[in-house]
C-alpha cells in the first residue's frame, strides 16, 4: 500500500486527481472500511493521528537556558572569584541577583502558549467510523489511512480525507488556505497542479463543517497532513536572535575585558603610588567587581516587563519580553489579509436586478432554516426577511452544491398548480451565466458588470429560475433554459482603520507586504483599499516556488501582493527578507500563519478571532483585533528601545566614572573615594533612575516620522557611546574635584563630598538624557520623583549625624558650597556638549 507521505513528495498523482476507485484501491480499502484487525495493524505501521511535537518546556530546562544569557555567565564566573577571594557575602548578593534575574525570564516566558499543544485543540476529538461491521465512534488519534468516516454539519474533519460522496458540504478552510469564503466539496477529481484552496475533492484536518454531509476514506494522518505539515514547520522554525540579545553578547565580552583590566590595572597602579600590595589586591578586585554591571540584566527585564504592561494597555500582549525592543526595529511587516487587513467575514454588499426576486430566488435554493445555512446564505435569509420576502413551501428536489458545476439548485411545486415546478439555481457567474437564455446585448451588459465587481475582489452569485411541468432527474437538467434575474455580492471589509493604520506605517520608513491564500484579484483589491501603492503581484504558490531567490528578493518591495501562498510559501518569504536584513514582523491569524510567525523576528496575532496555533506561535498578541495596534505596538518598540538604550547608556557611564574615580584616586596616593557600602547605595540610586524613571518616558515627538534605526546598527552606536562618555565626564567632574578639595578635612568627609557630588551630579545628567527635559512633571512623575530622592539623599547623608553609620561625616556649609558649584559647573559644561551634539534627540 502507497504510505500517505508518497503523495505528498509528488512520487504519485496526488489524492485530490485520483478517482475513488483508485483512491481507495491505492489504500487498500473499500467504502465498507477496514476490518478490526487490519486497523490494528495499520496503527502500528502508521502510529497516531497526532502532530509532530516539540518536548513541552519545563521549568527546570527554561530557567537552565536563562542561566546560559552571556551576561549571566560574567556574573556567574564574578561570584565564584569572589567566594574564592573571601568576599562570601558579594558573592552571595552576585548569586542572589543571578537568580533573581532568571526567575523573572523564566516566570514570563514559561506564560508562552504552546503552539503545538494548540494544533491539538483545533483537531476534532471523535470519528464516526465505517467499518464492516457497522458504524463507532472512535477518538480520532486512533485513524488509520483507509479508515472511512461519515461528518456533517458541526463537526471538524479529524484527519486529511478523499471525499468518496458529499450532499452540499462546505468546510471552513480560512486557517489553512486564508480563503474567507466556505469551500464546496465533491467526490468528483480535480486538476494535479491545482493550489490547496480548489483541491474541493478533499477534506482537511481540523477544518470545521459548515454546511451538509459527506463520507470520505482517510489518506494522511498526523505529520503527513496539512496540518500536521504545518506543525512540522512551527517545530523546525527557529526564532531569530534579538538585536538585544545580540547587544547584550557584545556587552558582555566587552565588560568581562574591562574587568580584567580594571583587576590588572588597579593593583598595579595603587602599589607604583606606594600603597600597600595586599590592601591593592583587594582594591583591585573591588574595583573589578564594581565594573561587572551585576544589576544591568535586571534592569532590562523591568524596562521591558514594564513597556510590555504599557503595551498591554494599548491591547498588545508581549508574550515574549525581548520582542518589545525588537518591535522598534521593524523594518517590513509581512501581513495576511483574511481576519488581519480584514474581518473575515463575508457580508452582503449589494444587488443587481430586482431586489425582491433576487432574495426570492435566493431563499429558493436555500435549505430551511436550522438545517446548515452557510454564512452567505444567512446573509441572503436576513435580507430577505427584512424585504418581506418568505420561503417558498413544497420542496420537491434539492440538489447541493457542486464545487465542480458551482451550482445549487432546488425545485419547488406551486401551491395552486401541482403540475407547475419552480428551479430555482444560484451558483458562480460563468457558470450560472452559460445556462441562462440571454439577448447577447444583456448578456455582454451583465458579464462587463461581472467582471468589474470581480476587479473589487468581491464573492458574486449570480440566480436565475425557470418554470417546468416536471421534476428535474438532476442538477444537469435542472440548470438549463434560465431567465437569469440577478446578481449579488459579498466583501471582506476592511478593519475600522486599516487605511490608516498602513499611511502610518510607511510614513515611519516601515515597508508592508501582503501574503494571503486568497484569491489574487481580491488581495490586490484590499491592497488598494489598505492604501498601498501597487506594487509587484505574485499570483499563486507555484509561481512562488518558480523564483528563484534572487527572483523573489527583486519581487519583495513596498505594497507587494502574493496570492495563494502556502505556510511554506509564507515562511520563505519571511527567511528571504531576513537574509537581505530586514527585521520582519509579521499579523495574521490563521493555522497557516504560524510558521512565518515563528521565524520573523516578531509574530503578531490576533487575539480575539485568531486561531489558537497562531496565537501560541507569535510574540505579541492584539487583544483587539485592531491592525492599528500594530502602529501602536510598533511606535511603543521604538519607545522602549530608544529609552533602553538611554537608560543602559546612563547606566553603563556612571560605572565608567565610578571606575575613573577610583583609579585616579588610587593614582594620586589616595585611599578609594568609595567604600563597598558607598557603591551599593550609589547603585541603588543608578538601577532605579535607570529603570523606573526612563521607562516611562514618553516617545519623541517625531518617532514615528523617522525611519527604522539601520539594521545591524550597534545597540551601543556612536550617540550611545557619546552618552556613556558624557555621563562618565560629568560624574567624573563633580564627584572628583569634591573628593580632592575635601581630602584637608578628613577621608570621611571627602567621601560625604564625593557621595553628595554624585548622587546629584548623576540625577541632573540622566535628566539631561530626556528627549524632553522641560516636560512637565505630570506625564512621568517618576521621573522628578527619583531624582527629588537621590538629591535628598545626599544631603541627608552629608548633613545629618545619619550618615555616620556608612562611615560619613556631616559637612559644614562652605564645604556643600564648594559640592554644589563643583556639580554646577559639570552640569552646565554637560549641558551645552548636549545642546552641541544633540544627544538625547540622536538616541
Amino acid at each position: 500500500m502507497t504510505t500517505t507521505s508518497q503523495a505528498a513528495t509528488g512520487e504519485q498523482t496526488p489524492w485530490h486527481a485520483l478517482d475513488t476507485t483508485i483512491a481507495l484501491s491505492r489504500l487498500d480499502a473499500t467504502v465498507e472500511g477496514l476490518p478490526e484487525l487490519e486497523r490494528a495493524a495499520r496503527r502500528t505501521r502508521y502510529g497516531a493521528n497526532a502532530v509532530r511535537t516539540r518536548k513541552p518546556k519545563r521549568w527546570p530546562a527554561e530557567l537552565g537556558e536563562s542561566f546560559t544569557e552571556p551576561l549571566q555567565l560574567l556574573l556567574i564566573a564574578v561570584a565564584a572569584l569572589s567566594a574564592v577571594f573571601g568576599e562570601l557575602s558579594d558573592a552571595l548578593v552576585i548569586a542572589a541577583v543571578i537568580t533573581t534575574v532568571a526567575v523573572l525570564e523564566t516566570a514570563t516566558e514559561m506564560r508562552a502558549a504552546k503552539a503545538i499543544d494548540a494544533l491539538r485543540q483545533m483537531t476534532a476529538p471523535t470519528a464516526r467510523l465505517t467499518t464492516p461491521s457497522g458504524r463507532v465512534q472512535v477518538p480520532a488519534a486512533e485513524l488509520v489511512p483507509g479508515d472511512v468516516f461519515t461528518i456533517e454539519a458541526g463537526d471538524v474533519v479529524p484527519a486529511d480525507a478523499r471525499v468518496l460522496s458529499a450532499a452540499g458540504l462546505k468546510t471552513d478552510e480560512s486557517t489553512l488556505t486564508g480563503e474567507a469564503q466556505p469551500a464546496g466539496k465533491s467526490d468528483t477529481p480535480v486538476a494535479e497542479a491545482a493550489d490547496l484552496a480548489e483541491r474541493s475533492s478533499v477534506i482537511y484536518a481540523g477544518s470545521p463543517v459548515v454546511a451538509g454531509e459527506a463520507t470520505a476514506v482517510v489518506v494522511a494522518i498526523g505529520a503527513d497532513s496539512e496540518l500536521g505539515r504545518i506543525g512540522g514547520l512551527v517545530t523546525d522554525a527557529k526564532e531569530p536572535p534579538t538585536g538585544l540579545q545580540k547587544a547584550l553578547s557584545q556587552l558582555a565580552r566587552a565588560v568581562l575585558v574591562l574587568a580584567v583590566a580594571a583587576s590588572v590595572l588597579v593593583p598595579l597602579v595603587g602599589v607604583l603610588a606606594g600603597q600597600p600590595w595586599r590592601d591593592m589586591l583587594l582594591s583591585g578586585l573591588t574595583v573589578a567587581f564594581a565594573t561587572v554591571p551585576e544589576e544591568l540584566p535586571i534592569l532590562v527585564v523591568v524596562l521591558l516587563a514594564v513597556g510590555g504592561r504599557q503595551l498591554a494597555r494599548r491591547g498588545a500582549l508581549l508574550r515574549r519580553l525581548k520582542a518589545g525592543e525588537t518591535l522598534g526595529a521593524v523594518t517590513t511587516v509581512v501581513t495576511d489579509k483574511t481576519g488581519t487587513l480584514t474581518e473575515n467575514q463575508l457580508t452582503l454588499a449589494g444587488i443587481d436586478g430586482d431586489p425582491n426576486q433576487v432574495l426570492a430566488v435566493a431563499v429558493a435554493t436555500q435549505p430551511p432554516a436550522g438545517h446548515g445555512r452557510e454564512p452567505m446564505e444567512a446573509q441572503l435569509a436576513a435580507a430577505a426577511v427584512d424585504a418581506g420576502v418568505a420561503p417558498p413551501v413544497g420542496e420537491v428536489a434539492a440538489f447541493p452544491f457542486d464545487p465542480v458545476r458551482k451550482l445549487v439548485a432546488r425545485a419547488h411545486q406551486q401551491p395552486d398548480h401541482t403540475d407547475q415546478v419552480t428551479v430555482s439555481v444560484a451558483g458562480a457567474p460563468e457558470q450560472l451565466l452559460p445556462r441562462c437564455d440571454l439577448p447577447p446585448e444583456q448578456r455582454a451588459a451583465v458579464q462587463t458588470r461581472v467582471d468589474d465587481l470581480a476587479q473589487q475582489g468581491v464573492r458574486i452569485i449570480a440566480f436565475a429560475h425557470r418554470q417546468t411541468t416536471g421534476i428535474p432527474a438532476d442538477q444537469d437538467n435542472a440548470a438549463i433554459g434560465l431567465t437569469y434575474v440577478g446578481l449579488a455580492w459579498f466583501a471582506d471589509p476592511l478593519r475600522d482603520g486599516v487605511p490608516q493604520a498602513a499611511a502610518d506605517l510607511t510614513a515611519a520608513g516601515v515597508k508592508t507586504i501582503v501574503v494571503t491564500g486568497d484569491h489574487p484579484a481580491t488581495a490586490a483589491a484590499i491592497a488598494a483599499q489598505a492604501g498601498l501603492p501597487t506594487g509587484h503581484l505574485i499570483a499563486s504558490g507555484d509561481a512562488l516556488d518558480r523564483l528563484s531567490d534572487a527572483g523573489l528578493d527583486a519581487h519583495l518591495a513596498h505594497g507587494t501582493v502574493i496570492a495563494r501562498a502556502t505556510p511554506a510559501g509564507k515562511h520563505r518569504i519571511v527567511t528571504a527578507l531576513q537574509r537581505r536584513g530586514e527585521v520582519v514582523a509579521v499579523t495574521g491569524d490563521g493555522a497557516n500563519d504560524a510558521p512565518a510567525l515563528t521565524a520573523a523576528d516578531v509574530g503578531i496575532a490576533m487575539g480575539a478571532r485568531g486561531a489558537d496555533l497562531a496565537r501560541a506561535a507569535a510574540d505579541l498578541v492584539l487583544t483587539d483585533d485592531a491592525y492599528p495596534t500594530v502602529v501602536t505596538a510598533i511606535g511603543k518598540g521604538r519607545n522602549i528601545s530608544a529609552q533602553l538604550r538611554r537608560a543602559v547608556a546612563f547606566y553603563l557611564g556612571a560605572k565608567l566614572a565610578l571606575v575613573i574615580v577610583l583609579l585616579a584616586a588610587l593614582a594620586g596616593g589616595r585611599p578609594i573615594p568609595f567604600a563597598p557600602v558607598h557603591i551599593v547605595l550609589l547603585e541603588i540610586f543608578m538601577d532605579l533612575g535607570a529603570s523606573v524613571a526612563f521607562v516611562a518616558e514618553p516617545a519623541a515627538p517625531d518617532a514615528m516620522r523617522r525611519q527604522p534605526r539601520p539594521t545591524g546598527a550597534r545597540f551601543l552606536d556612536q550617540p550611545a557611546l557619546y552618552a556613556i562618555l558624557a555621563v562618565a565626564a560629568t560624574l567624573t567632574a563633580a564627584t572628583l574635584p569634591c573628593y580632592l578639595l575635601l581630602t584637608h578635612a578628613g577621608t570621611e568627609a571627602a567621601r560625604s563630598g564625593a557621595v553628595l557630588g554624585w548622587l546629584a551630579g548623576h540625577a541632573l545628567i540622566a535628566w539631561m538624557l530626556r528627549t524632553q527635559p522641560w516636560l512637565s512633571w505630570r506625564v512621568n512623575p517618576a521621573f522628578p520623583a527619583w531624582a527629588a530622592a537621590a538629591i535628598t539623599a545626599g544631603l541627608f547623608l552629608s548633613l545629618t549625624a545619619a550618615g555616620r553609620p556608612v562611615h560619613l561625616t556631616p559637612l559644614a556649609s562652605t564645604q556643600v558650597a564648594t559640592v554644589a558649584v563643583v556639580v554646577a559647573l559639570a552640569i552646565t559644561a554637560t549641558y551645552l556638549l548636549q545642546r552641541l551634539l544633540r544627544l538625547s534627540r540622536r538616541l
